[in-house]
């Protein structure tokens, strides 16, 4: 519970009482981190498919994302600024490492996070109505399989995520991919007896084979991310994974609309 209450209290606004001994445990457990994403997702889909019955789909997209972002503190938008900053700049690893660790907001690093904005929000606005609900929460709970993954590959460094990267291993992969699936087809079987109650919200008959292939993405991406880390920074720190949320995002609902529209 202890590592429970560190991740809420840390990726959310919500305030807990945790003392060091939880955010120690956090750091040595962070595949239990898709409990946090399912509540992210939680918010998404209830709003999601709430706001779309009265207003644009687009609009309910970003006031969707602005309440997520906000509940987060823009943790991971800082994160994925940051993270873009290091990457555009040219020079040396020293050059891409002090960039990414300058407080100080460049172009490419906001050029770079808000075409992953736009791209989410517009992402999650193209997705048929019916669906919303159950892509979205799949995409919150994803986002976290990656970066769990971006950690499992990756190298510490030796800030404040150093530790959690340092404790997050190939089993602990397996354990959030585990995790996340679990969390998925139980919203699934919600949605599915809902979806006998009412017509807002659907099951697509290949929920089960999307789920997969969403998965695997999410952990490809992760892989990617920390490869593109280790290359620029020689190390995958707190900034690198929250960049990495917000691009598994994007690729996992890029991967629900590709193949709905191939289906």
């Amino acid at each position: 519970m202890g590592a429970l209450k560190a991740m809420f209290s840390f990726f959310t606004m919500i305030r807990l009482d945790i003392t060091q001994d939880d955010m120690d445990a956090m750091d040595r457990k962070m595949w239990m981190v898709p409990f946090v994403g399912a509540l992210y997702g939680l918010i998404a889909a209830v709003m999601m498919t709430a706001l779309t019955q009265y207003i644009n789909p687009f609009v309910a997209s970003v006031l969707t994302f602005f309440v997520i972002f906000a509940f987060n503190r823009f943790l991971h938008i800082d994160g994925t600024i940051d993270t873009g900053d290091g990457l555009v700049v040219a020079g040396t690893r020293e050059d891409h490492l002090r960039a990414l660790k300058d407080s100080r907001i460049g172009a490419g690093g906001m050029a770079f996070a808000l075409m992953i904005i736009l791209m989410n929000i517009t992402m999650a606005a193209s997705v048929p109505i019916l669906l919303m609900a159950i892509v979205l929460f799949s995409a919150e709970v994803l986002a976290k399989v990656g970066m769990v993954s971006a950690a499992a590959a990756g190298e510490p460094g030796d800030g404040m995520a150093g530790n959690s990267v340092r404790n997050t291993s190939g089993a602990s992969l397996l354990l959030t991919m585990a995790l996340g699936t679990l969390l998925i087809v139980a919203f699934g079987a919600l949605i599915y007896v809902l979806g006998e109650y009412t017509t807002l919200v659907a099951l697509p008959e290949y929920y089960i084979v999307l789920l997969l292939l969403s998965l695997l993405v999410s952990v490809l991406v992760g892989i990617v991310m920390s490869a593109i880390a280790k290359k620029n920074f020689g190390m995958v720190n707190g900034d690198v994974l929250g960049a990495t949320n917000e691009i598994t995002r994007a690729a996992v609902l890029f991967t629900f609309l590709i193949f709905i529209a191939v289906i």
